[in-house]
């Protein structure tokens, strides 16, 4: 399976070569303008969003309400924001915000439905990307799958603030592709010493096999700060010892009946018990991402729209740089 990734990649390296000299072709006014290099300009100039992936070794962790709720804050502070269900065969997000899409990305990738018609308000203005449940074909996505929601995605004419990437649990090919292609990877765990195992065994494959060396836990389901950070100081120990990557440390959600009893009614917490101690942690945690999110945007100087994060610092080649 990792071989067949590194393929892909390989094949999206090419691609975005190619669109690099169709927009040089553009620029030059040359016989190579083609409207595909105009679409290819407009979407270098397009507003890049901050994306982030949250995911998880094990699952049942509270991955799904990490996401929706840190989307309920964000759109609060007036950013647009999408939610893109990645657990393709296992979808949730509808459930937990009580939807019932008409369409899904399933729909999309076989060309019955267009991105636009697939894509669902939730609340708080957020935009939601549905994912079918109980697909077993979704849950192993071929290359040319792959290639098709990247290009649905980067071809459609909507501008997002923040997008959110809930991916399924584990290791598989799916999760993997979508959490090289974003900026930021939080990862769920909770003091379950299971939960803990898995999640260094997925940051593990991650730096191993595509060398990403930077995560951000989030511990959820804890009695305390204290019992958040002896789970963050276990994981970063292991993983500062025997693979040498970055953890930070990015908040944790406590137990919270309140949150159990929003969930029950298909609701975020966030809204529906704004002043319960897992919404403030949630508020608190939105704040701490976005302000990271923003610094590093600054610090690093340079951007890549959502999908081509897959592609690298290195993927432009020589033709990019007029070699």
């Amino acid at each position: 399976m990792i071989e067949d990734l590194d393929n892909q990649v390989a094949t999206l390296k090419e691609l975005a070569r190619k669109a690099e000299r169709e927009r040089k072709a553009h620029d030059a006014g040359g016989p190579g303008t083609k409207p595909k290099a105009v679409l290819a300009r407009r979407l270098a100039e397009r507003k890049v969003p901050h994306t982030l992936a949250v995911t998880s070794g094990k699952g049942g962790v509270g991955k799904t309400l990490v996401t929706v709720n840190l989307a309920v804050n964000f759109a609060r502070q007036g950013l647009k924001v999408l939610i893109i269900d990645a657990d393709l065969g296992l979808a949730n997000i509808d459930v937990v915000l009580g939807l019932s899409p008409d369409f899904t990305i399933q729909d999309m990738l076989e060309g019955r439905m267009s991105i636009e018609q697939v894509a669902v308000p939730g609340p708080e203005g957020i935009t939601i990307l549905p994912a079918a449940s109980g697909v077993a074909e979704l849950s192993t996505l071929s290359e040319e799958q792959r290639m098709a929601l990247m290009d649905h995605i980067d071809h459609w004419d909507a501008d997002f603030d923040v997008v959110l990437v809930d991916t399924g649990a584990g290791i598989s090919t799916n999760v993997r592709y979508f959490v090289l292609s974003v900026e930021r990877i939080l990862v769920v765990a909770t003091p379950d010493p299971a939960s803990i195992t898995d999640a260094y065994a997925l940051m593990k494959v991650m730096f191993l096999n595509h060398r990403i060396d930077h995560f951000e836990l989030v511990v959820n389901q804890v009695k305390s700060e204290q019992e958040a950070l002896e789970v963050y100081r276990t994981l970063h120990r292991v993983a500062d010892r025997f693979l040498h990557i970055g953890l930070n440390f990015a908040g944790f959600i406590p137990y919270d009946p309140q949150l159990v009893q929003a969930v029950r009614q298909q609701a975020s917490v966030s809204q529906m018990f704004p002043s319960a101690p897992s919404s403030l942690a949630f508020a608190s945690l939105a704040d701490k991402v976005l302000k990271q999110c923003q610094e590093d945007r600054e610090n690093n100087g340079r951007a890549m729209f959502f999908w081509r994060r897959v592609l690298d610092e290195n993927v432009r080649g020589p033709e990019a740089d007029g070699e």
